[in-house]
């Protein structure tokens, strides 16, 4: 069900089954009833999908809605409040009185002049502004008195506030974080692998936590090396807090910098600096990622306290040097060079669960979109197997057990696989995403969808989740739940695109989305734009977009060449329904030999 946009603003009687009462606007709890003024909103598209439900798309209505809020003066109160001067003011009269009693008392019986009680007095009375204006400019924090870097509105100027200007009432709590990258401050501009792992590792580590949304990392290091605000960064990625820092390795030690800010008043929740052996990084991780969870005030259990502090699997400093190294050459499409990562890891440290499971994610990898050659199906089973041997309780290890198991065409497997991972880390998004790819070939679309769908509850913003779980429900026919998941789908693909305009992948996966919502002539646009970025990468998508749109002949040319290249899925290609209309032709079923 999809709700139209409006605002109701009515008048109501504060009452008990008022106050208190939320609303929720993307990511934003506010009060319903705010200072007799009830506010019923929804704005954008209202989703009845039990994932999204309660989630409302348009932070500009509840800004102008809380500008209604306090008078400048109530508003200058609050910032009183909440900067404790009222606090210190009181505390610091009490404190003045005890002193003036005591002087009264005792300076007769010491002998001193008659003047020295009344300099007390005149003392305690000239520090009371002064004590009042500190307050004011500074917190009283764990780690020390800090600048409180927070403004008020000049209560004297009655002129409105600008839109940007317009604060949000004070949540709760936080509940969605972006991890920027940490900047490499290293003499050597190569260590960016190092600043770019460590962010990334903390980025994981809060991505297991499923009361906390954590923006993607293709999301959040698109501002890399972007000079951007941090209320624009918050606003762009919708998240209420921002992690960054900088990273600085010299020799065998390492210096990390990192500071967790309010995303609506640039106001600094919490920093610390580490210089560290370069073997404390481990810990440092650990620290940071706790400091991070008591500053967003989070509630933890037991477990979710063990999954951010995970357990490494290596001790050895050199053999995670080349681990992050491959992550980085991974992330950036060079396969082979982050394979190559992998393996420098394992020589080093044989035992090296991480490593092992990176080395099989790589030839499963290539089988799914490059070549599905036996040596590398065969790789990748072997390779995964000891990463399961070396850590059994490693939810990642049987990720990519599960991931290799699909490559190889052993589904059941590959399924038991994916729910041990699952049961191990609820919020590890390959295990959901990759399960949803063994589903979808086996036939299983229901399965596929809801596998989709929960890898998109860990990742939002994640387009290509959200794609093939519209794939699976335009093939159960479920046309309801599509056009709700499909407009959803095309909105995360316009966010996703304007911050990552070199992504060929999600230009072709957006193509085809297009296209089958009726946009043939933009759906085409992109297909095109996806093949000149990278042609080998997204022929097969571009190639969905074309037949869809009733361009056989272009659509039959590209897959052909796809599966001359043995990069075709035979089990894929048999079960996706973008292809219906062509599988009585002729050259479709000459393909479908091709690919075997």
């Amino acid at each position: 069900m999809i709700v139209p946009p409006r605002l109701i603003v009515q008048r109501a009687q504060k009452s008990s089954s008022d106050k208190g009462r939320q609303v929720r606007i993307n990511g934003v709890r506010a009060k319903n009833a705010i200072n007799g003024v009830r506010v019923i909103i929804a704005s954008s598209y209202f989703y009845s999908d039990p994932v999204y439900s309660g989630c409302y798309h348009d932070r500009q209505i509840i800004q102008t809605a809380c500008s209604m809020e306090k008078s400048p003066i109530a508003r200058f109160y609050g910032e009183l409040k909440r900067r404790k001067v009222l606090r210190v003011g009181a505390v610091y009269a009490v404190v003045s009185w005890v002193v003036v009693e005591i002087a009264s008392v005792m300076f007769p019986e010491l002998l001193l002049p008659d003047w020295s009680v009344r300099l007390v007095i005149a003392l305690l009375v000239i520090g009371f502004p002064v004590a009042l204006v500190l307050a004011w400019a500074f917190e009283l924090k764990p780690e020390g008195i800090r600048p409180d870097p927070g403004i008020v509105a000049d209560p004297a100027d009655p002129s409105p506030a600008k839109e940007e200007d317009i604060a949000l009432p004070p949540k709760e709590g936080f509940d969605s974080v972006a991890v920027l990258p940490f900047l490499n401050l290293s003499n050597d501009p190569d260590n960016e692998y190092f600043s770019d792992g460590i962010s990334e590792e903390l980025l994981n580590r809060l991505c297991k936590l499923p009361q906390l949304t954590v923006a993607s990392r293709t999301s959040s290091f698109s501002f890399k090396g972007k000079d951007v605000d941090m209320g624009t960064v918050a606003g762009q990625l919708g998240v209420d807090a921002i992690l960054e820092g900088s990273v600085r390795r010299s020799g065998d030690r390492v210096r990390i910098s990192a500071q967790l800010i309010d995303g609506r008043s640039d106001r600094h929740l919490w920093s610390e600096n580490y210089d560290r052996e370069l073997t404390d990084v481990f810990a440092v991780q650990d620290e940071i990622a706790k400091n991070i969870v008591d500053a967003l005030e989070l509630s933890l259990t037991p477990a979710q306290r063990q999954l951010i502090r995970r357990e490494e699997t290596t001790t050895n400093i050199d053999a995670y040097d080349f681990y992050l190294r491959g992550r980085y050459f991974v992330e950036r499409g060079d396969v082979d060079t982050g394979q190559k990562m992998f393996e420098n890891a394992i020589e080093v440290d044989a035992d090296y669960a991480l490593a092992w499971a990176g080395a099989a994610d790589c030839h499963s990898w290539r089988c799914m979109w490059y070549e599905v050659s036996p040596e590398s199906k065969k790789m990748a089973d072997e390779c995964s197997l000891k990463a399961l041997q070396l850590a059994p309780g490693l939810a990642e290890a049987h990720a990519s057990r599960g991931y290799a198991l699909t490559a190889n065409g052993k589904y059941a497997d590959a399924e038991v696989a994916f729910n041990t991972a699952i049961d191990l880390d609820p919020q590890l998004y390959e295990a959901h995403y990759y399960a949803g790819r063994a589903y979808f070939s086996q036939g299983k679309m229901r399965e596929a969808a809801d596998a989709f769908k929960q890898a998109n509850a860990v990742r939002p913003d994640d387009p290509t989740s959200a794609a093939l779980r519209c794939t699976a429900l335009r093939t159960l026919g479920d046309e309801t739940e599509l056009a709700v998941a499909g407009k959803r789908c095309i909105e995360i693909f316009e966010r996703h695109l304007a911050l990552n305009p070199d992504d060929a992948l999600a230009w072709s996966r957006a193509a085809v989305d297009l296209v089958l919502f009726g946009d043939s002539e933009k759906g085409l646009e992109y297909a095109d734009r996806a093949y000149k970025l990278k042609p080998e990468f997204c022929c097969y998508n571009v190639a969905c977009a074309y037949v869809l749109a009733g361009k056989t002949d272009r659509a039959l040319e590209l897959l052909e060449q796809h599966a001359r290249k043995g990069a075709v899925q035979k089990d894929w290609l048999a079960r996706d329904s973008d292809w219906d209309a062509v599988r009585d032709d002729p050259r479709f079923k000459a393909i479908e030999e091709i690919v075997g």
